[in-house]
């Protein structure tokens, strides 16, 4: 696997389930001269058989998902979605496709999984009280920085059952920061999000470059 670092690799069977969520993202790629890739869901998994991954549509995948084959040899890459947000990946292959009723693949469960650093800076815990709004004056909701860097942090919040994910590209979250107490605002990107249990949610934000500050 093509990594600018050389990565860390990890033996242990549950590494992967106890750090993928299902629902997240993951990036495919044929192996083969081609290098043909193609992005799709995490759906299910067998701990120690057999990952389940949705089959895009033909706009999203084109011709690619033909090769979706027994035998075929992939190599998948996401993110450690419920730790550290580092990049995972692992050779597998394909297992079975099913397309009815709804078009899935599946593949052999990782036995070694290569990570590597994502992130430049390190996203210390936290437990901060805050709040995200649209604009200033708006309604806000209100929830917990479990972590935190110069660069963004996860935020944590209760939402309605019905909620399945923020619309949102963007918001403002407001809070007081421990080191100086002052309240601060800033403008964030919203870079994932993930139902937890029950009615929580979990968000990734990266800072956007207008930041706000008041005492």
């Amino acid at each position: 696997m093509d990594t600018a670092e050389a990565p860390v690799v990890v033996r242990d069977v549950n590494f992967f389930v106890e750090n993928a969520a299902m629902g997240q993202f993951v990036s495919v790629e044929i192996v083969g001269r081609n290098r043909d890739t193609f992005k799709t869901r995490l759906l299910g998994c067998r701990s120690g058989g057999y990952l389940i991954l949705e089959i895009p549509g033909l706009l999203e995948a084109g011709n690619v998902r033909t090769q979706l084959i027994p035998g075929r040899e992939v190599i998948v890459r996401t993110i450690c979605e419920k730790t550290t947000g580092d990049c995972m990946g692992f050779y597998s292959s394909v297992i079975d496709v099913v397309r009815v009723p709804y078009p899935i693949v599946f593949i052999k469960f990782p036995t070694e999984v290569e990570t590597r650093e994502l992130r430049v800076e390190k996203r210390l815990p936290t437990w901060i009280p805050g709040a995200l709004y649209m604009k200033e004056g708006e309604s806000e909701l209100a929830g917990t920085i479990t972590d935190l860097s110069s660069g963004g942090c996860r935020f944590e919040l209760h939402v309605d059952e019905a909620v399945v994910r923020i619309k949102a590209k963007s918001l403002y979250l407001r809070y007081t920061d421990p080191e100086t107490g002052q309240e601060t605002k800033r403008l964030c990107e919203v870079c994932s999000q993930r139902r937890l249990a029950g009615t929580q949610m979990s968000i990734g934000f990266s800072f956007m470059p207008e930041m706000r500050q008041t005492a």
